[in-house]
């Protein structure tokens, strides 16, 4: 399933302690999305750095205010939480992963996306430092480490813990990431019936810093993957596993008895034995039913999403909006209070489809415009006021339609344009659209400029209805 469009992409960058290589990477990025993306985002994730490197993307961020997003935890959380924030975050098309040492490579990035898109499409591709420019103490235990994976999971590839991947945005969405689980990626997709290929990537050798990695990760690595075998094969059958153990111990414990009645045998040892046969029996599964049944339950509590307290933020244009607001109130005659963002033209995006909404979001906001996503019509209708300017509605939403709802739109808030977007290009829908109240109908894909040229004049229309004193100028 090849695509005949630029994807859009986001880069989900963990790191800790990586200033001196955060601006050549985001150059090397820029360069290769550039060229491969019709838009693009990258996520920076600081894991609790201790040097410069909040720092570095700040400037990074006011320097590319359209590309760059950055979020820094309090402390150091480890790389799978790292990552859970990044996926929650991500709104391209496909998601790379990387990480900030410069040991992964960007210009790989198109390489990547021609093989995500080979054949049928692959879900997953993960890169293969066939040449790695590792210490051997390193290089052999992970070779090790990764045959065994492969066999005991059943997801064949040379290296499993390459941080350098690239996927299809339902897949980060769906994977649950947490205590040191980014190793176990492929074989969590697997779970869900995610497809995973490799390519051999180039790897260089580390030029900055020290790796945060030491030998005590593969002996993690060792537990997280009969982890990982236990929820794939007894995740949706948890009592066959508990009910093989306690046959077992059942099993055991009989034996035990049993030996226990044999006449030759001394007292002290038939006392032992008798007194280890109802642990056997009693303790062992119920133990090990317990600790199981805590790792499901980890398991899916992490999958629904628990998130990490960020400590700051950067969003895509907060320095853009804010340097208008300053511009603003410089050209005021009389000097005024900062407004905010509450002062701005407000839209609704109500559109059932994540990138989508997301995508529209960015569009809008880099005009200083207010934005809000609803998901559902029903959500539109909560979130409009007779102050909101306009409604970007989508024509087939779960549950109420747009064409159901727009009356009841307009019947709230008269002066509100709603523009209808549909994937459809049936005259008819933009016909019973029209008919509706729409101030407009869009087909999507819609292009940045036909976007804009329309949400320009349904802002005009809809603030030639209301007073003067009520309107403030985009």
């Amino acid at each position: 399933m090849k695509t005949t469009h630029k994807p859009t992409l986001s880069f989900i960058i963990p790191l800790k302690d990586e200033a001196p290589t955060l601006k050549e990477l985001y150059s090397r990025i820029a360069e290769q999305a550039n060229e491969h993306a019709s838009d693009w985002e990258i996520i920076f994730i600081d894991d609790g750095s201790d040097d410069n490197s909040w720092n570095i993307i700040k400037e990074l961020a006011k320097e590319a205010p359209d590309h760059v997003r950055a979020l820094k935890f309090r402390t150091n959380r480890s790389k799978a939480p790292a990552l859970a924030t990044g996926y929650r975050e991500a709104n391209g098309e496909f998601v790379f992963t990387l990480d900030a040492d410069l040991q992964d490579d960007p210009k790989e990035i198109p390489r990547f996306l021609e093989k995500i898109n080979e054949g049928d499409g692959w879900d997953i591709v993960s890169g293969y430092k066939a040449t790695r420019h590792d210490p051997w103490h390193k290089v052999l235990p992970s070779r090790i480490f990764n045959w065994m994976l492969s066999k005991v999971n059943g997801v064949n590839l040379h290296d499993h813990n390459c941080g350098f991947k690239c996927y299809r945005q339902d897949v980060v969405k769906h994977l649950p990431m947490y205590g040191e689980m980014h190793r176990m990626v492929p074989s969590l997709a697997a779970i869900e019936g995610y497809r995973t290929t490799e390519i051999v990537v180039e790897h260089h050798a580390r030029q900055h810093g020290v790796s945060k990695y030491g030998f005590s990760r593969f002996l993690r690595g060792f537990f997280d993957m009969w982890s990982v075998f236990f929820v794939r094969t007894y995740r949706e059958r948890p009592l066959h596993f508990a009910g093989a153990m306690a046959i077992f111990c059942v099993l055991v414990a009989v034996g035990l008895w049993a030996l226990a009645v044999i006449p030759q045998l001394p007292e002290p040892v038939r006392t032992a034995i008798l007194s280890t046969a109802p642990a056997v029996f009693a303790v062992a599964p119920v133990s090990l039913v317990i600790g199981f049944m805590a790792e499901l339950v980890t398991n899916r509590r992490y999958k629904e999403g628990i998130e990490v307290p960020v400590e700051e933020r950067i969003e895509i244009n907060d320095s853009v909006i804010q340097e208008n607001v300053i511009q603003m109130n410089a050209a005021s005659e009389q000097p005024v209070a900062a407004k905010s963002l509450h002062s701005f033209p407000s839209i609704i995006v109500a559109d059932d489809d994540t990138v989508t909404r997301a995508l529209t979001k960015r569009i809008l906001e880099a005009e200083g415009w207010r934005t809000t996503p609803a998901e559902t019509a029903e959500q539109a209708l909560e979130l409009i006021t007779p102050e909101t300017d306009v409604v970007l509605l989508d024509i087939y939403l779960p549950g109420m339609s747009g064409l159901d709802v727009l009356p009841k739109i307009k019947q709230l808030a008269p002066k509100t344009q709603v523009v209808i977007l549909s994937a459809s290009e049936k005259a008819a829908d933009g016909a019973q659209a029209i008919k509706a109240g729409g101030f407009d109908f869009l087909s999507k894909p819609v292009k940045k400029v036909n976007l804009l040229n329309t949400v320009n004049q349904a802002l005009d229309a809809s603030r030639a209805l209301r007073p003067k004193s009520q309107v403030v100028a985009s």
